[in-house]
Parts: C-alpha cells; structure tokens; sequence
C-alpha cells in the first residue's frame, strides 16, 4: 500500500508543491485530454493525463482542469476534443477540497480517480489531434447521436461520455436513484458478459457439442474478451477498469478447475482489485460494486433445478431467482447509497426495481447492438438513413426510462437526507435482520438483538432523550465565504448560507443542507443573512426553500425578512440572541449583522464583514463585545480586526473563514499577529474543515472536522497547488 501510494502520489514530490504555496508562475503541462469531466456554458472540467515531464520537474500525473474556453481564438475550431494533446499554462490550486460532516469528500474522489492535481488552464494550444479509434469513433458517433432524444443517454451507455447530459437530467437522474445506470461500471460490464456467454453457450452446446468443458471455457474467454472490447469503449476509465479487474478474476478463478464456494470467488475478486488498486477503497463505486456482486452471489448459490425438470418448472424457478435478486440488490444498494451520499431517494427502490431488469435485458443490449449494426452499415457505405435504424430502435427502448425520470420531477420525496446515525442504525437493523433469517431461534439469538440495539437508540434519540446538554457552533467549511450553525438538540440556527455559482454549484446545496440532514435537523428556526455579498448571501433562497417556516433576519433586499438587523435582544431556548448593530440599514460589509450568542456564561460573536468603520460604531455605543469565541471580520483582512476591536473583544478562539490558497491571502499575517499577542488560539477553515465548538457547563471544546477524520490519511493536507481561488 504504502509503496503504491508512492508511486501514484509521489509523496517525495508533495513538498516540491508545497514550494508552489503563494506563487503566481504558471506551469507548462503537456499532455492528452481524457476526459470531459462536465460542461458548462464556456467553462468546462477536462481530465490530462501528462504525457512527459513538464519543465516544472514533477513526474507526469493526472490533472483535473477547469477550462473557460471563451478564451480561445477562434473558439469553434478550437473546442477540446477528447484523445487531442494539449500544452497548457496551469495556475496550480489547492488540491484539498471543503470538509464537512455530511458533505462530499472530493478530496478522496480524486484520489481514488488517481487524480492527484489540480488547475486553472490560462492559455493552451493544440499540439495533435486525436490519435486513438475510440476518440476518432467519439468525435463521429457524438453529433449523430445529438439527434435523438436520449441521445445523451445513448452515448453514456456505448462510450461512457456523460458529458452531454444536461442538468434536468442529472436532476432526474439523482431524484429517481438511477445515475448508476448510465455510468458504466460492474453491471454494465457484468450485463455484456453474461449476455455473450450465454448466447455463445447456446449456440456451441447445439452447433459444436461436446462432452468436456471447451465449450464452456470458449465462452467464458468470449464473455470475457466481450468485456473487454467494452471498457475500451468506455474509455478505461478508473471505475471500469476495476469492474473489468473484478470479472476477470471471477472467470479465472472459475477456469482453474479448482472446487471454489462462490464466496471465495467473491474473495479472490476483491483481492485482485486491492492487489492492482489499493486505493479503490476509496471510492463508493467499488463498495456498490462488491456489495451487489455479494448479494447476487447470496442468490446464485442455491442449488439449481436438474435438466430433468419441466421447462416450466425451471422457467418458475429462473423468474423467482431472478426476482429476489433484484428486490435485494435495490434495497440493499439503497441503503449503502445512503450511507455513502448521506441521503435516499424515497423512490429509487421501486423505479430500480422496474428500470435495472430493463435496462439490463433491453436498453443496454440494443444500445450496444445499435453501435455494432451502425459501424458495419457505415463501412458498407449503407444510406444514411438506413444506418439510423439501430439507433431508433435503442433510443425507443429509453422510452421508458424517460416517462419514469419526468415523473420523478412531480413526485415528493425524491431526496431526502438522512442523518449519519440513522442511516448506520437502519444497515445494523439490516444485518439483525439477515442472522435472524439464517439462524432463527438459534443459540445466538442474543445477536440479532444487539444488532438492533442501534435502531432502538436512535428512537430514543429522535425523543431528545439522548441528545446531550449544551449547545454547538459549527463554523462550516464553505471555501472564501461563511456559514455558521448555532445548535441546540434538534433547534438552529442558521448565520449565512456561502456562495452559489452561475454554474448551478452552491454551498447551501452541497455543504449546509447535507450537515444540517447529518446533525438530524429537519427544522431552522432562524435564518440570518448578514448581508448581501454572494459569498454569505448565495444560498439564500435554497436554504428557504428547503425550510420555508425559518424565520429571516436581514437587511438584504428582496428577501422577505421576519425583522431587520437594528440592534435588538431576545430568548431562544436556553440562549439569548442579541444583534448589536448596525443601528442603520447600510448597504456594503459594514451593513453586516453583528451578532451575540451566550448562554449567561460563555459568549460568541459574529460579525460578518465589518471593516473599521463598523467595528468603531461598535465600540462608540460602549457595549460589552468580550467573547469567548470570535468570527474574525471579513475573513481575517487587514481592514478589519483593529488593534482596538481585538483588544475589546479578547477571545480565547478566533476562527478565520477563509478558503484555503485563496486569492486575497486571508487571514492576513498583521491580523494573526495582533490575536496572537493575546494568546487566542487561531483557526482557519480551509485548513481545518468545519470547526465544531461544543459548549456546556464544564466549558469549551473544540473539534477540528479534519483532524477528528486524520486517520484516514487521505484526508490529510496535502501540499499541491498555490493561491487559486478554491472556488
């Protein structure tokens, strides 16, 4: 392991880019693009894989690149294409991501996709086209397809680009739990083997029969080559590589005449794909992968019907085996989604339930023949019209599909996150639920009944019984911008929301609404805008959507405000909220929310973006501003935290929210110096993660995201990139 993480990390060549922290010379990468990652309007995320050394030194590595090709002249012969060699000038970026509770890893994304960099392209040229069929084959296929109304689907399935399927898709794709089925992976590949070996069975068994094995071992290498030939198509892509690892040594152990249970296939699988791949683990993708192979297994070792039987008695039995399969794969690899992704779609197990049998016995198969009767058409120079027809007929066959995923739009419920605990509590009940049907009214019936002790708790917890005493803030890791989560048992609130994007991307979607789902909260009491800029306004509108009875406080127009920010006091729960200013609507950072928590004995305060002129009105009105935890002010710049506002405040705990590498070099060293010289222990989010205080009666504890999760290495800060923007 530790040799392999070397070789795909080159650990040694981290501190090399740590030397790039804080300066702005681009690197020059040349390398081939492979990948389309997703597209945006003129900004896109390529995938390159360097070719050679660049003259930065470092070892060739897989870069994630983001592109805004409006940059190129003229950008419509120029567009990358997949398969075409680059040389780019990179601003290297911090390679770390966002960390939150419940939010999603991309650090270990990468990682496990063995992208180990990543960068904003300045300038490229194009140094070759594309070199490879499939590239050649993609560039030809992907217009053609652009005509048909699943097109985008169609070529997800043949080739693996997902690239042209539109964000209404993807909606529909994540509401009805169904974007496994159009990326390749194991089922895909496992649906073309099993389909080639046994039409190659059937078809030896009664035009070549014969009483040894040939048979069987020609079709399972004709399976096997079949797989092949697809990954290729799909471009080798990480995920499929391991699949096609995965069947690989399922067929070579089944060749080695060896008297094998299917579990030690399964066994003997895994440790091929941990062998080649130790960071595999690393991706949900393999956990899916060899859950579902398991459950399958569960199924496929039971003993099957001799030859004897009646064709129907064995067409009963075949539809009842296959029937449990899929129930058990939809309602497991429902759960395991959850425990991955934090959240199920309430209608997934039944949409799955319809939609893998169909795709696996229909729509990939004819997308798969389509292409095959489309090349041969088009070599035999057959009318283009002509040619078409397979690809009528696979596009029909989404038809289906579509109807489901439009309806998943209309339908409630189509993703609901669930908290961390509930989602363990329900796999342990799972598993209580699995040795009971093994071992009924055996001796170890005390099992099932530890196993469901979690569900139990969690009922306790859901009636506060459990929920501890005192109260948390958690400074959310959101990039340049600010979220802030004051809570007690299931009550919070909510100060800023982070920023959103013209991509569609927001922090309040990707980072606030999962934490708050993982923290078991389903209700906002309050939500406080400080003010308008996007990085603390951004997700405004998702927020109160989601929770649309929270009550708003702000003076940001055009959002519908319960009350404004002048300067007012009142109870909540076991806390008094106190706004201290500013005591006039104003517009810009010093027309922020100041903003007091306290339970009587310790006290928080958050400021917004105040800048002098504010933290001087603060202290003119002679209020008290001691606290034991401060926000620092506009993220830690130089045009805030004054000597005199440092000096009133006096905090034990300052945290900066500050991205990690970002361009304006928050916090600034003059301000750490001037919290330092009181002995405040100092904290940054982008290089800490979410911050979670927790206080009570016996004082303050604090709980950095990335170190609580340090022993998974992968979580570590590593020192690629510079002062990009993170966002």
């Amino acid at each position: 392991m530790t040799v392999y993480c070397h070789s795909i990390l080159s650990l040694q060549e981290v501190d090399e880019y740590s030397s790039l922290r804080g300066q702005t010379t681009p690197l020059t990468v040349r390398g081939k693009i492979i990948s389309l990652v997703n597209r945006n309007g003129d900004w896109i995320n390529i995938e390159v894989a360097e070719s050679r050394k660049s003259n930065n030194g470092i070892a060739a590595r897989h870069w994630r690149l983001g592109w805004d090709v409006k940059q190129l002249s003229p950008p419509a012969t120029l567009l990358p294409q997949i398969g075409e060699h680059w040389q780019f000038q990179v601003r290297p970026r911090a390679f770390p991501s966002v960390l939150n509770q419940g939010g999603f890893n991309q650090q270990r994304y990468l990682l496990a996709q063995h992208i180990t960099v990543k960068g904003s392209v300045i300038s490229a040229v194009r140094e070759q086209t594309a070199d490879d069929w499939r590239a050649s084959l993609l560039t030809h296929l992907a217009p053609i397809l652009n005509r048909f109304n699943n097109g985008d689907i169609l070529l997800a399935l043949v080739m693996g680009e997902r690239v042209y399927i539109d964000e209404q898709r993807w909606r529909q794709l994540r509401q009805s739990g169904t974007g496994h089925l159009v990326a390749i992976s194991g089922l895909h590949l496992s649906v073309v083997a099993l389909w080639l070996y046994g039409l190659s069975r059937f078809a030896f068994t009664r035009l070549w029969p014969t009483t040894g094995r040939r048979n069987l071992l020609v079709a399972q290498l004709l399976a096997l080559a079949a797989a092949a030939v697809y990954a290729w198509l799909a471009g080798f892509g990480i995920p499929v590589q391991r699949a096609l690892l995965m069947l690989l040594a399922l067929i070579l152990v089944n060749l080695s005449m060896r008297a094998v249970s299917v579990w030690e296939r399964w066994l003997w699988a895994m440790a091929v794909v941990l062998l080649l791949d130790p960071l595999a683990p690393l991706s949900g993708g393999f956990w899916l992968s060899f859950i579902a192979l398991a459950l399958i297994l569960w199924e496929w070792q039971r003993p099957r019907l001799s030859s004897d039987e009646s064709w129907q008695r064995r067409f009963f039995h075949w539809f009842r085996q296959f029937w449990r399969i899929q129930w058990r794969l939809c309602l497991g690899l429902t759960l395991v989604q959850a425990l991955l992704f934090g959240g199920i779609s309430l209608h997934s197990f039944w949409i799955n339930l319809l939609l893998v049998p169909w795709f696996s016995l229909v729509a990939i198969p004819l997308a798969l023949m389509a292409l095959l009767f489309w090349g041969c058409f088009s070599v035999l120079n057959f009318p283009d019209n002509f040619a078409l027809i397979p690809w009528h007929l696979a596009d029909w066959a989404l038809l289906p599909a579509n109807v489901l995923w439009q309806l998943s739009d209309h339908l409630p419920g189509s993703w609901v996150l669930l908290p961390w605990s509930l989602t363990l509590s329900l796999l342990f009940l799972l598993a209580a639920v699995l040795v009971w049907y093994w071992r009924p009214f055996s001796t170890y019936l005390w099992l099932p009944l530890l196993l469901s002790l979690p569900a139990v708790l969690q009922l306790g917890q859901w009636s506060s019984v459990l929920h501890s005493k005192g109260w948390q803030v958690h400074v959310l890791d959101v990039g340049q911008g600010l979220a802030v989560v004051v809570q007690q048992g299931p009550h919070a609130l909510l100060f800023d929301t982070g920023a959103s994007f013209p991509s569609g991307y927001s922090y309040a979607e990707q980072v606030v609404l999962p934490f708050l789902a993982a923290q078991g909260i389903w209700q906002l009491d309050y939500l406080l805008v400080s003010h308008g800029d996007n990085d603390h306004a951004g997700g405004a509108q998702a927020i109160m959507q989601t929770f649309p009875a929270t009550q708003l406080i702000t003076d940001v127009k055009g959002l519908p405000a319960y009350t404004d920010c002048r300067p007012k006091q009142w109870h909540w729960h076991a806390l008094t909220l106190t706004i201290l200013g500013p005591a006039t609507a104003a517009a810009g950072n010093d027309g922020s929310c100041v903003l007091r928590v306290s339970d009587g004995q310790h006290v928080v305060l958050l400021p917004g973006d105040i800048e002098l002129p504010g933290e001087v009105a603060l202290l003119r009105r002679a209020i008290s501003l001691t606290a034991d935890i401060l926000l620092a002010p506009h993220h830690g710049s130089r045009t805030s935290s004054t000597a005199d506002f440092v000096a009133a405040v006096r905090p034990i705990w300052v945290v900066y929210p500050a991205g990690l590498g970002n361009r304006w070099q928050f916090p600034k060293p003059e301000v750490q110096a001037r919290y330092r010289k009181l002995n405040s222990y100092q904290l940054v989010t982008g290089e800490q993660g979410q911050l979670s205080f927790v206080i009570n009666d016996q004082g303050i504890e604090v709980y950095p995201y990335r170190k609580r999760i340090f022993p998974y290495w992968y979580n570590r800060l590593f020192g690629f990139g510079n002062t990009g923007n993170p966002e």
